[in-house]
């Protein structure tokens, strides 16, 4: 279908020299609305079927408080363990400061008590030395060519691999080897890793390992979820594909003609 111009979608900014300047706003697809609709999920169906749709959302906003404050405790603990190198330190700033912040973003005081648990698994594990050499957190990552956008939890230096980079997740249980959802974090990981070397491509700069590590509400044992080398090539390509086909299903192929 060709492009359709929608006067509505203009917005005005400042320009170069200060001159108002003439901006299309365009809207672009999250990697979790491309996965979302284009990969079918039969397990989820049938959790809907046996439970209802709407005691399936609910359970959804809930599980979804729950990760938005594991979240926050985790990438605040990050971040100040990186920059003062002291763990002890790290643990009490995010101890005092997280909770007022989920507070005010309006997760209940329930989910924020879950939330620091999941942080404590990960506290006492070994990943936080893991992503000592930190780059960034919450970062906003998009494709130029193909017009997908999402954010990252964690980019930093693994010190096997390299660029790396991670997202985390809460679960009810362990996310088993051939399953729906283990297929969509791998193709989440492919977009994510994608986009990181469009972005910078003119520095050379590319991902060597993309993960997902799954903090279990069960057990202590924390589950990573990993692409390297052939694989995490693998799935970059099948992102492509399946973005473009999302493209071409919503009537924006005109956005990947070339």
């Amino acid at each position: 279908m060709d492009f359709k111009f929608n006067i509505e979608n203009i917005k005005w900014q400042k320009g170069s020299y200060g001159l108002p300047e003439c901006v299309y706003k365009i809207k672009v697809p999250g990697v979790t609305t491309i996965i979302g609709e284009m990969i079918p999920d039969p397990e989820w169906d049938a959790f809907i079927a046996q439970v209802g749709k709407e005691k399936a959302d609910q359970i959804m906003i809930s599980a979804g408080h729950r990760g938005s404050a594991m979240h926050l405790f985790i990438e605040n603990f990050i971040k100040i363990y990186n920059a003062s190198t002291d763990v002890s330190e790290a643990l009490r700033v995010t101890q005092e400061t997280s909770p007022e912040i989920l507070r005010k973003d309006g997760i209940p005081e329930d989910k924020i008590n879950e939330g620091r648990s999941l942080f404590y698994k990960f506290y006492y594990s070994d990943y936080p030395n893991q992503y000592f050499d930190m780059i960034a957190t919450e970062m906003g990552i998009y494709s130029p060519s193909l017009f997908y956008r999402g954010k990252l939890d964690i980019l930093y230096k693994d010190k096997i691999f390299g660029l790396s980079l991670t997202d985390f997740k809460s679960s009810n249980g362990k996310i088993k080897k051939g399953s729906t959802k283990e297929l969509k974090y791998f193709y989440q990981l492919g977009a994510y890793a994608n986009a990181i070397d469009e972005m910078y491509k003119e520095k050379n700069i590319v991902i060597n390992r993309a993960t997902i590590l799954c903090i279990d509400k069960r057990d202590d044992v924390l589950q990573e979820i990993e692409l390297v080398g052939k694989e995490l090539k693998e799935y970059k390509e099948k992102f492509k594909t399946l973005v473009k086909n999302y493209h071409i299903t919503n009537n924006t192929e005109y956005l990947i003609k070339n």
